[in-house]
């Protein structure tokens, strides 16, 4: 297993070509498509009643071309993305650390792999997760 400090050591290096993936992903994605299909509404139907009653989002999402999405994606996101990830590496470090710890903790616990996948999840899978949630405050 990592250690934390090995963790953001490849989080620090990853800024180097983050911004450069991040675009190129853009200029491959098909925002429009899925956006603006009936299961993505129906998602936003559950959280947000009133704009779903009126399709104000479905409407605005078909009002803008892949082309000018990309653009002021690649443009806006990719420029700053860097930036960003760089400035939160402290607050990321400070909020994802007692989980870590937590998980590493769970894991450490855990007793050796069977031959039953059920048994396995049970035994081994359900205690890493409650650890993560309980120490995210989520349990």
């Amino acid at each position: 297993m990592k250690t934390k400090e090995e963790a953001r050591a490849n989080l620090e290096t990853s800024l180097t070509y983050v911004q450069d993936r991040y675009r190129k992903g853009v200029e491959k994605a098909d925002w429009q498509s899925k956006a603006a299909s009936d299961a993505a509404e129906k998602n936003y139907a559950d959280g947000v009643g009133k704009a779903v009653a009126n399709k104000t989002r479905q409407a605005g999402v078909k009002k803008v071309s892949n082309a000018d999405w990309q653009s002021l994606a690649s443009e806006k996101g990719g420029a700053v993305i860097a930036d960003r990830m760089r400035g939160a590496l402290d607050k990321q470090a400070a909020n994802w650390s007692p989980i870590y710890d937590a998980v590493a903790s769970a894991v450490d616990r855990l007793p050796a792999r069977g031959i039953d996948f059920r048994a396995n999840i049970t035994a081994r899978l359900l205690p890493v997760v409650e650890a993560e949630k309980r120490a995210a405050g989520k349990l």
